[in-house]
Parts: C-alpha cells; sequence; structure tokens
C-alpha cells in the first residue's frame, strides 16, 4: 500500500492549481483544523467531532456547525433566501467529510493539488482494495442524477480513502461540490475527475513515495 503525505515541495503541475473565493477561505480553515488535530488540541478534536454529526444532513440544518460550515462561505456567495446557496452547500459537505477523513488518522488528510479524481485513482491501484469495486463506485460518482446520491458515492469512496491512508484537496473538492450543483458545469467536473482517476499511473506513485521521502527527511532535520 502507498502511504501519502504532503510534500514538502509542489510539482510545477501542483503550482498549477488555483482556487476560487471559496476553496481559499476553506483551505485556511482546513489547514488550521487538520494542524491543531494533529497537535492533540482538544478544540479540534471536538470540532471534527461536532462536523462529523453533521455528515448527510443538509447545509445550515446543525446549528452547532455553523461557524465551521456556512460560517466560512465568503458574503458574497451566500444565498439570499431561505435555501442554502450552491457554496454553503458545498462548504458544508467538504468539511463534513474531511472531519470523517481526518478522524483517528495520525498523518495530514488534506493535501493541495491532490484532486479527488487523483486519491481514487490510487485508491484503486493500492493494495488495500479492490480495483474493480473502487471503479464500479467511481463509475456511480459520474452517472449519480442527484447532488445527494453524488455525495452518498463520494462518502463511500472517502471511508475507503482513509482506510487505504491516502490523501486529497479539500479545497479543490469544494470547488468541485460547488461546481456539480451549478447548471451547465457538472460535466466539467466529472470530467476533470475522469481525467485525474485515469491518468494516476505508476509514475505518480512514484512521485508520491519521493515526496514523502522528502517530507520525513524534512521532519528529521527539524
Amino acid at each position: 500500500m502507498t502511504n501519502v503525505t504532503p510534500a514538502v515541495g509542489e510539482s510545477p503541475r501542483r503550482r498549477e492549481r488555483r482556487l476560487g473565493p471559496l476553496g481559499s477561505a476553506l483551505e485556511r480553515r482546513i489547514e488550521q483544523l487538520q494542524s491543531e488535530y494533529l497537535q492533540g488540541a482538544p478544540a479540534a478534536r471536538a470540532d471534527l467531532a461536532r462536523l462529523r454529526r453533521g455528515l448527510g444532513k443538509p447545509a445550515g440544518s446543525v446549528p452547532e456547525i455553523w461557524p465551521l460550515t456556512v460560517g466560512l462561505v465568503p458574503e458574497s456567495l451566500v444565498g439570499d433566501d431561505d435555501e442554502p446557496s450552491r457554496a454553503e452547500q458545498a462548504a458544508h459537505a467538504t468539511l463534513t467529510l474531511f472531519a470523517l477523513h481526518q478522524q483517528s488518522a495520525s498523518r495530514p488528510v488534506h493535501r493541495a493539488g491532490y484532486s479527488f479524481g487523483r486519491a481514487v485513482g490510487h485508491l484503486a491501484r493500492s493494495d488495500s482494495a479492490s480495483t474493480e469495486a473502487v471503479t464500479r463506485r467511481f463509475m456511480a460518482v459520474a452517472t449519480a442524477e442527484s447532488i445527494d446520491e453524488v455525495l452518498t458515492h463520494v462518502r463511500g469512496l472517502i471511508t475507503q480513502i482513509k482506510a487505504a491512508e491516502l490523501a486529497m484537496d479539500y479545497s479543490r473538492f469544494a470547488e468541485d461540490v460547488s461546481g456539480l450543483l451549478t447548471p451547465g458545469r457538472q460535466t466539467d467536473v466529472r470530467l476533470a475527475w475522469g481525467r485525474d482517476f485515469y491518468r494516476t499511473t505508476g509514475d505518480s506513485v512514484a512521485e508520491d513515495a519521493s515526496d514523502s521521502d522528502s517530507a520525513n527527511a524534512s521532519t528529521d532535520s527539524s
């Protein structure tokens, strides 16, 4: 099994990553939560536990996690009626799934530039999962007809990604979920996921192993 840890230096391909206002706003909070949780901060553990209670529930329906989900959304992306905006729904889905992924993990699970499609591609090629079963579930994500159905299948894949000790880019994922909720953008998001899934090869596994060695060497020297 290939364990994935965040790289100390990103490759040129990863530096091409661009986030919109939503991803940028969420990234700061995700990185803070992740860092504090890995340092054993009780407040971070409590925040992640609260976030997990929001899994599968509508955005805004769990008041105790408002500051960690809809409260992070830039004002320009907040809805102006009684329904949560696309960005608010994406923030809720992203933070609750991140909390599920980080639970009990001793490594960072948010990794910049490591898309959902790429993480699933590595999962399909890992020793801990069935390539056929992972691919079938990934296809179910691509053909799902509603965002609730998409997120149900995504949640199952993230549970497997967690078990395989892989990481993914949750800030980018938030942008993707927002895209899935936007008419005319769903195909673009699914195409990007599919490309990343099928372009994940043995070369990228070797690259990740090199990143892991660099990160470990940096930690040892600090």
